[in-house]
């Protein structure tokens, strides 16, 4: 795999959503890269606006636009599990439904940013915690620990308290507002 292909199956990804008109957010690995630290990733994770209807149209294009994938998969795991993944060039782009009021707040609050010479939509760093808090795992709690090194006391505490004790409520689980607890205090 040619490291130099990735800037290119980005950009016909930021076109396939252009042209489907389907509103996004980059999120993932280069969102924290642009919001914290950078660090090395082999793919784009988009939380996008799609229903299933518009889904068959995004997928017909995607096809066009010489993405690979499995439709019957992608329908399946839209169905259950609200992600697909679209292969190009031996990358992939994952792409996760909007579903949970947090992703929401987040399209409400979003941001423009610059990666790779395009215009793009990003979360805000309270938003991109909180979206990482959720998987906590230890690669997510690295990045969160990255976005609160570099934004520090200018975060928004009360958004991130309110909104972790929504999902908490939510999930009736404490562990998001836990992990966020546990990096405010490795912070002070």
């Amino acid at each position: 795999m040619k490291a130099n292909r990735f800037p290119v199956v980005f950009h016909k990804a930021l076109g396939l959503l252009k042209v489907t008109n389907t509103p996004y957010l980059l999120v993932g690995g280069l969102a924290v890269g642009i919001i914290g630290e950078p660090r090395v990733t082999n793919d784009a994770d988009f939380i996008i606006l799609i229903n299933r209807k518009k889904l068959e149209a995004f997928l017909t294009t995607a096809q066009r636009k010489g993405f690979k994938f499995d439709r019957e998969v992608v329908q399946e795991t839209f169905d259950t599990r609200g992600v697909f993944r679209l292969y190009h060039s031996r990358l992939h782009i994952d792409f996760i439904k909007l579903s949970i009021a947090l992703e929401k707040s987040a399209f409400q609050r979003k941001r423009k940013a610059k990666i790779m010479g395009r215009q793009i939509y990003i979360p805000t760093p309270e938003d991109l915690i909180l979206l990482k808090l959720i998987p906590g795992r230890g690669r997510d709690m690295i990045d969160v620990e990255s976005i609160f090194i570099r934004h520090g006391r200018s975060l928004d505490v009360k958004y991130l308290e309110e909104w972790a004790m929504k999902i908490c409520d939510e999930a009736e689980d404490l562990r998001v507002w836990n992990r966020l607890k546990k990096i405010m205090k490795g912070r002070n």
